[in-house]
């Protein structure tokens, strides 16, 4: 799976396997292959699969681009090497990953994640080096770090945030109001005041707006606005905040007892209770929201969307369009100059 910001210019590309999601993200001076991958453990032919799958779509991508191409691949390759795992790897997984290795001699890619990194932890404290992000030289060359995200939900595996140092088109976050923490005595008392105070006479557009005005401004002046974050989810709320901090602090106790030597089944217990009361958490409020996103009326269309099948996470955008002479816009612009010569052709004289 793949989130891309919605203002950026972002192809989906078609891979022929499940476990492999593609998208050229388009940047004013180049444009980036980014794929989400994951490889079955154990299985060579799916490794070789998904390898062979990985270099077509590298070479279709850079044959297709007369600009500046990245690429970045991510997930979990469930594989084991030196190169990334360090020297805890032992001998009988070393050369498990050769695949891996060629393809990315092939196509100049760099594993950037700090070697030894582990992103995956088991029971019992085992913890290895099985997800990768593997870029291509100029884009690891921009690399400003890469390694661990430090917010933890409780997944075997573990989130990596990467950053570049690159300029992507700014974005301008729009105020959203918290209607759910707004003080609505408050708001009813200021408008009630406000109403007193004005004249009643006028026809019913003027009243209208009368009340309109006075509704609005006691909105916008008492009802909190959202802390603008690009990670931001509608359903969260303080107490599910609480409830993670609360199962990151026991599972951060009972690791360090772990990596000391100590074995500390209350301490386990504790973090296995706490990680399991923030997860039922977490499902009952997203339930919550959704049950409430469909009970209100102006979201019906937005909902049958989802619920379509077949349906596209897109389906708002315009899709790359194809030219008559076989090549496809990249961009907004060039979508609406294609758009205007084939509905308006210039007139033959």
């Amino acid at each position: 799976m793949l989130w891309i910001r919605r203002d950026l210019e972002a192809e989906q590309v078609p891979i022929p396997s499940p476990d492999l999601t593609a998208a050229i993200v388009r940047f004013p001076e180049r444009d980036v292959l980014v794929v989400s991958v994951y490889v079955e453990g154990r299985n060579e032919q799916a490794l070789e699969a998904a390898m062979g799958q990985l270099h077509t779509a590298i070479v279709e991508f850079r044959n297709g681009s007369g600009r500046r191409t990245d690429v970045i691949l991510v997930g979990d390759f469930n594989r084991h090497d030196t190169l990334w795992g360090g020297d805890e790897v032992t001998g009988r997984r070393q050369g498990e990953a050769g695949p891996i290795i060629e393809l990315m001699g092939e196509h100049g890619l760099h594993s950037l994640l700090p070697q030894g990194t582990k992103t995956w932890e088991g029971p019992g404290g085992i913890a290895s080096t099985i997800d990768l992000v593997l870029a291509s030289t100029e884009l690891a060359d921009e690399m400003m770090s890469c390694g661990i995200h430090p917010t933890e939900h409780g997944s075997d595996h573990r989130a990596i945030r990467t950053e570049f140092d690159t300029t992507p088109p700014e974005r301008t976050p729009s105020d959203r109001l918290l209607f759910k923490n707004a003080p609505w005595l408050e708001i009813k008392e200021r408008v009630r005041t406000k109403l007193e105070a004005l004249p009643c006479g006028g026809t019913v557009q003027a009243q209208t707006d009368r009340l309109m005005s006075v509704v609005l401004d006691a909105i916008n002046d008492l009802v909190p606005r959202a802390k603008p974050s690009p990670y931001a989810k509608r359903w969260w709320t303080t107490d599910l905040t609480r409830l993670r901090r609360m199962y990151t602090y026991w599972r951060n106790q009972a690791r360090a007892c772990r990596r000391r030597g100590r074995e500390a089944a209350d301490l386990e217990q504790k973090a296995r209770e706490a990680a399991k009361e923030y997860h039922d958490a977490i499902r009952r409020q997203k339930k919550a929201h959704w049950d409430s996103f469909l009970e209100d009326g102006v979201n019906i269309w937005q909902s049958a969307k989802y619920l379509s099948p077949g349906g596209e996470a897109m389906g708002d955008k315009i899709p790359p369009l194809k030219r008559r002479d076989g090549t496809t816009t990249s961009d907004k612009a060039e979508q609406a100059e294609e758009l205007l010569s084939v509905f308006f052709p210039p007139c033959r004289l």
